[in-house]
C-alpha cells in the first residue's frame, strides 16, 4: 500500500526547477558575455553583479532558484519541520544573494559575500535537521546526515580554496553549488517514490510526457542536421552547414577551414552554426582571369544573404524531420509496450512537444543569428594571423598572392562574413581612430607603432602608462623611448603608470613628455587636467597615483582619490567619449561613452570597460615567462587595440589583436577579433552631436576642484 505524504509531485516539479533554474542561469549567463567569461575563474555571482551586461539572466536565475526552495521546503512534509525551516532559509538567502549583487566582476562586497555563504551553509545543513527515523529511506538519519557532512565539507573547501588562492574558484563554486542544489531534488524523488510515485491525473502524465519530449525532439533535430547537413552555395563557394548540439558553442556560427576557424558570436540562446566552407571546382577558371581580387572572389551582400536564407530553410525543415522521427518513436514504443493503439491525447502531445521544439529552436535561431545582435568576429590559426580591419586588407592580399592564389579565397570568404555581420563596424569613413597601448616597460618597439598607425590609418596613439620599469627618465633616454615617442607621427595621448614614477611627488616623467611636440598629458600635474577632443570625440583622464617602489597592496583603495578628485574636477560637464587610466579599479563605475585601462598584462572587457595587454610582451625585463619545468621560456603576449568611432561620436569597432615572437624575428598572432562597437558603447546617439573626420587636436585646462 502507498504511503502518502503532502504533495510529493510538488516537491519534485520545484526542486527540478531549482537545479535546471540555477545551471541554466549560469550556462544561459556566461554565453552571452561578449567579452568573454572564464568559468573556472570567475564566481557565479560575478554575472549577477551590477557592472555585468545581461546581468538580469543570471538574477532570474537566483530568484527562481530561492522561490523554489521554499516551495520544496513547504512541500516535504515527510521532513521534520526544523530542516524544512533551515531549507526555507536557504531559499531567503539565495533570494538576498540576488538582491545584493556584486558591484563588478571584479569587486567584493562584504553585503553580498556574507549573505552567499549563509546560502550555501543553511543548504548544506539542512539534511542534517530534516533527518528522521520511519520516513522515506533518503531522509533516514545515516543518509541525510552524511549528505549533509559532504555539502558542509565542500562548503569549508571552497572557503579554503578562496583564502589560499586557489586559481580554479569558479568551477570549485559551481561544484558545490550544485552538490547543494541538487539533493533537495534526491530527497524529493525519494519522498515521492516511498509515497507511491504518484504522478496525478492522466492529463497531466501528458503533459508532463510532453514537457519531457521537447528536448528530446531538439536534440533528435539537431542530430539530423548534421547526419544530412545542407549545403549551402554562392558563386565561388559552398559549404556544409549543421546545427551544434555543444552548449558551449551556443550562439556561435564558426566557418571551419583548413586554415583555422572564423567564428561570429551573437548575443542569444540558439544553438550554434557549423559551415565547413569549400572552394567550387570553377575557381580554377575564375583564377585565371585577369585581374583577380578579393573584391572579385568575395560573395557580395545580396549573394550571401540570399544563401543564408536558403540554407536556414533547409536547416530547420531537416531539424522537422529529425524532432518528428523521434516524437513518432516514442509514441510507436508505449503503443507497441502497451499493446494498443496509442490514444489520441498521447498523440497530441507528442505533436505539441515537436512543434514547440521545432517552432521554439526556429524561432531563436532567427532572432539570434541577426548582425544587430553579433558581439564578435574571431579569427584562429592562419586566419588570425591575417585577418585584419580593411586598411590592412591590401597588404594581406600581396602577401596571399607571393604564397598562393588559393589562400585569398579563405580571406575573401571570412572578409565577407565578417562584412555581413559587422555592418557599422567597418563603416568606410569612421571620425576617429584610436591605437590603444599600455605597459610598454621599457620596450622601444615604436617602428613597430608607427608600422601599425600607418597601416591602420590611426589618427591618435592613447598610452594607458607603464612606459617605464622604474621611473626615471634616464631610463626612457636610455632606450630611446622619447625620441621613438615623437617619431609616431599623430598625437600621444598619456597617462602616468605606477611604473612611471620613483616617488609620490616625483614629476619628472611627466615633466619629460610634456617636452615632446606631439604628446598630451591628461593630467599635467595634481592642479590640472586636459580635456583633448580631436575628430570632435572627447578624451579624458587621470594619472596613476602609485609609484615604482610602493607596497604594491591594496592597489584598489589607493585608486579612489584620484578617481574622486578627477570627478570633483569634471563635476558639471557632459560626460566624454572616453576615459582613460592606467588601473581597472580607477575607472570602473564613471560616466563615458568607453573606459580604457593597462596594468594587468592581458585583455579585457567588462562592460564598456576595455583593458588592452601589454604593447611590447612586458618588456625586455618581463619579456620572457617561465614554462613548464623541462621546457623552454615563452614570450609574453604583445597586445594593443584600434578602436573606431564613428560620426555619431560612438564607438562603432573595437579590433583586439594578440601576438608573440617579435623579439626573436619570427611575429606570428595569437587572435584577431573585431567586436562590435554597440555592444560596448550603448549610449543613444545624440542627434545635436556630430564628430568629423579631420577635426584638429584641441585641448582644454580643467583645473583641479578646490579642496
Amino acid at each position: 500500500m502507498a504511503r502518502p505524504t503532502a504533495h510529493p509531485r510538488l516537491a519534485v516539479i520545484s526542486a527540478t526547477v531549482a537545479v535546471v533554474s540555477l545551471v541554466g542561469g549560469w550556462t544561459w549567463a556566461a554565453a552571452m558575455q561578449t567579452g568573454g567569461f572564464d568559468a573556472r575563474a570567475e564566481s557565479i555571482s560575478a554575472l549577477a553583479a551590477t557592472a555585468t551586461p545581461h546581468r538580469w539572466v543570471m538574477e532570474t536565475a537566483l530568484v527562481l532558484t530561492g522561490l523554489a526552495h521554499l516551495a520544496t521546503a513547504g512541500a516535504l512534509a515527510a521532513a521534520r519541520a526544523r530542516g524544512r525551516i533551515v531549507l526555507a532559509a536557504g531559499g531567503l538567502a539565495t533570494l538576498l544573494v540576488a538582491a545584493i549583487p556584486l558591484p563588478s566582476r571584479s569587486e567584493s562586497s562584504l553585503g553580498h559575500t556574507a549573505v552567499a555563504t549563509t546560502s550555501f551553509v543553511l543548504l548544506a545543513l539542512w539534511p542534517w535537521f530534516a533527518a528522521r527515523e520511519g520516513g522515506p529511506p533518503v531522509l533516514a538519519p545515516r543518509v541525510a546526515r552524511t549528505a549533509a557532512a559532504v555539502m558542509t565539507a565542500a562548503v569549508v573547501s571552497l572557503g579554503l580554496g578562496t583564502a589560499l588562492g586557489w586559481s580554479s574558484f569558479g568551477l570549485h563554486e559551481r561544484a558545490v553549488a550544485l552538490l547543494t542544489v541538487v539533493w533537495p531534488l534526491v530527497t524529493a524523488v525519494g519522498t515521492w517514490w516511498w509515497a507511491g510515485h504518484r504522478l496525478g491525473s492522466r492529463p497531466l502524465k501528458h503533459v508532463l510526457g510532453a514537457m519531457l519530449l521537447v528536448p528530446l525532439c531538439a536534440g533528435a533535430g539537431v542530430a539530423a542536421t548534421q547526419i544530412a547537413p545542407v549545403t549551402a552555395q554562392t558563386r565561388n563557394y559552398q559549404a556544409s552547414v549543421s546545427l551544434v548540439a555543444d552548449p558551449r558553442e551556443n550562439a556561435e556560427l564558426v566557418a571551419s577551414t583548413t586554415f583555422g576557424d572564423a567564428v561570429v558570436s551573437f548575443s542569444g540562446a540558439a544553438p550554434g552554426i557549423r559551415a565547413v566552407p569549400q572552394v567550387k571546382a570553377n575557381i580554377a577558371d575564375v583564377l585565371s582571369r585577369p585581374n583577380v581580387s578579393l573584391s572579385t572572389l568575395r560573395p557580395g551582400p545580396e549573394e550571401l544573404s540570399l544563401a543564408i536564407r536558403d540554407a536556414g530553410l533547409q536547416v530547420m525543415l531537416r531539424f522537422a524531420i529529425g524532432a518528428l522521427l523521434l516524437a513518432g518513436v516514442m509514441v510507436g514504443g508505449h503503443a507497441v509496450a502497451r499493446r494498443q493503439r496509442p490514444p489520441l491525447a498521447l498523440v497530441g502531445a507528442g505533436l505539441v512537444a515537436w512543434l514547440v521544439a521545432t517552432l521554439g529552436t526556429g524561432g531563436a535561431i532567427w532572432w539570434t543569428y541577426q548582425p544587430g545582435r553579433q558581439g564578435s568576429f574571431t579569427a584562429t590559426e592562419v586566419l588570425g594571423t591575417l585577418q585584419k580591419n580593411q586598411g590592412l586588407l591590401g597588404d594581406v592580399e600581396t602577401r596571399a598572392a607571393q604564397v598562393t592564389p588559393y589562400l585569398r579565397n579563405v580571406l575573401a570568404l571570412s572578409t565577407a562574413l565578417q562584412q555581413k555581420y559587422a555592418g557599422s563596424a567597418l563603416e568606410s569613413n569612421p571620425a576617429l581612430r584610436v591605437l590603444f597601448v599600455s605597459d610598454i616597460h621599457g620596450g622601444n618597439q615604436y617602428p613597430l607603432m608607427r608600422t601599425i598607425v600607418e597601416d591602420e590609418s590611426i589618427d591618435v596613439v592613447i598610452d594607458g602608462g607603464d612606459l617605464l620599469n622604474f621611473g626615471t627618465v634616464s631610463e626612457g633616454e636610455a632606450a630611446g623611448l622619447f625620441d621613438g615617442i615623437a617619431s609616431v607621427g599623430v598625437p600621444y595621448v598619456f597617462v602616468r603608470g605606477n611604473h612611471d614614477a620613483s616617488a609620490p611627488s616625483d614629476t619628472a616623467v611627466l615633466d619629460k613628455m610634456a617636452t615632446i611636440d606631439n604628446v598630451v598629458l591628461l593630467q599635467p600635474s595634481p592642479a590640472a587636467y586636459t580635456e583633448v577632443s580631436i575628430g570632435g570625440v572627447r578624451i579624458e583622464g587621470f594619472n596613476d597615483p602609485r609609484w615604482f617602489g610602493d607596497s604594491g597592496r591594496g592597489s584598489p583603495a589607493k585608486q579612489q582619490p584620484a578617481k574622486q578628485a578627477f570627478e570633483a574636477a569634471f563635476a558639471g560637464r557632459d560626460a566624454p567619449d572616453i576615459i582613460v587610466s592606467h588601473e581597472p579599479w580607477a575607472v570602473q563605475g564613471l560616466d563615458a561613452g568607453v573606459l580604457l585601462n593597462g596594468h594587468m598584462h592581458s585583455p579585457d572587457r567588462e562592460g564598456n570597460r576595455i583593458q588592452t595587454g601589454t604593447f611590447t610582451g612586458g618588456g625586455p625585463f618581463t619579456h620572457f615567462v617561465d614554462a613548464a619545468p623541462g621546457e623552454e621560456v615563452v614570450g609574453q603576449p604583445y597586445s594593443f587595440d584600434v578602436l573606431t568611432f564613428g560620426q555619431d561620436c560612438r564607438l562603432s569597432s573595437l579590433t583586439r589583436y594578440r601576438f608573440r615572437d617579435v623579439i626573436e624575428g619570427r611575429p606570428a598572432y595569437d587572435d584577431v577579433s573585431l567586436v562590435n562597437g554597440r555592444r560596448i558603447d550603448q549610449r543613444d546617439a545624440n542627434p545635436q552631436r556630430t564628430c568629423t573626420p579631420g577635426t584638429p587636436l584641441q585641448s582644454t585646462t580643467v583645473p583641479a576642484a578646490s579642496r
